[in-house]
């Protein structure tokens, strides 16, 4: 949907007139430093400026998501506290994790997309593999013999290697840890052989040599890793896995307020500096209506449930 089309969404007199009428919470629900928490910051330095009033951002990590969501879901529904969500989190979790205190579905809305992440193939220095076809053919050689990092069950960087497996015939075994940032750090450390990262997770240590990375999970090149080849050039056609990062409220929160939301984040996105500074972290800018939004959740929840379940995790 186009920004004007968004800024449209603003309605007449209402509540949404006073709002925010004091500070807001932006709630992470992983570890800093990863693909949610970078971009959160960005915005809510920029809303702060917009609304006049302080926007902080706290982390509160655990259970793939679950904990910080959690605490989404059952603060007052008035948007002055908001949920940086993430497919991982919101898709996928509710099908890998069992007896969640709260629904994703019906007790968080959606507020606005802000940026799409594509996932990278990446390798330790040490393993003998310089590109993904030679990453099939060793792993071939060596069944249940490489093993991967993740930020835990059934997160998305999970299912991006059980897919890539599933699609290989390869088996390699899972090591997961708590949260994006230690599992790169493990493989940049040599303690796991390889990962899927998000690519603003795996960028810096990739500048740094600690990373090689053998494809981007997209169609298209990332000016940030131009030399990289896509999914399409790495011989892997019709492979390509992204997760998106975006606000939600905990239901209830009224309808003016999430449009005044989603308007201000998509004037914020018309700003240049904004989106060449995501994009050279490897993120996608853009923006939704909340019922955009609500829509991509709800068709992302039905592929992951049946493709979770197809995989066995």
């Amino acid at each position: 949907m186009g920004t004007l089309a968004v800024l449209c969404l603003v309605t007449g007199p209402s509540i949404a007139k006073e709002y925010p009428d004091r500070p807001v919470k932006l709630v992470v629900p992983f570890p800093p430093g990863g693909s949610s928490d970078i971009p959160a910051r960005l915005i809510a330095q920029k809303l702060e400026q917009v609304w006049g009033k302080p926007v902080v951002v706290e982390n509160r990590a655990g259970a793939t998501g679950t904990i910080g969501e959690g605490y989404v879901a059952r603060a007052k529904p008035d948007g002055h506290t908001l949920l940086v969500g993430t497919s991982s989190s919101h898709t996928m979790g509710p099908y890998t994790i069992k007896d969640r205190p709260y629904d994703p579905l019906t007790d968080l809305r959606g507020v606005t997309l802000f940026a799409w992440v594509p996932h990278l193939i990446v390798v330790h220095p040490s393993v003998d593999a310089e590109s993904v076809s030679e990453l099939i053919h060793l792993a071939k050689a060596k069944p249940g013999e490489l093993n991967y990092a993740t930020s835990g069950h059934g997160s998305s960087v999970h299912l991006a290697t059980e897919i890539f497996s599933r699609k290989a015939g390869i088996g390699m075994v899972q090591i997961p840890y708590r949260g994006v940032n230690p599992a790169a750090m493990a493989v940049a450390s040599g303690q796991t052989q390889l990962m899927f990262p998000p690519a603003v997770v795996a960028l810096p240590l990739i500048e740094g040599g600690a990373l090689r990375p053998l494809a981007i999970l997209a169609p298209n090149p990332l000016p940030s890793l131009p030399q990289t080849p896509s999914t399409n050039e790495a011989g892997l056609e019709g492979y390509e896995f992204s997760t998106w990062v975006g606000l939600l409220a905990p239901a209830g929160t009224p309808d003016d307020i999430a449009n005044k939301i989603a308007a201000d984040v998509a004037h914020i996105m018309e700003d240049l500096q904004v989106r060449r500074t995501l994009e050279e972290m490897s993120f996608t800018p853009t923006t939704t209506s909340p019922q955009e939004f609500d829509d991509i959740i709800r068709r992302e929840t039905a592929e992951h449930k049946t493709l979770i379940e197809e995989l066995g995790l």
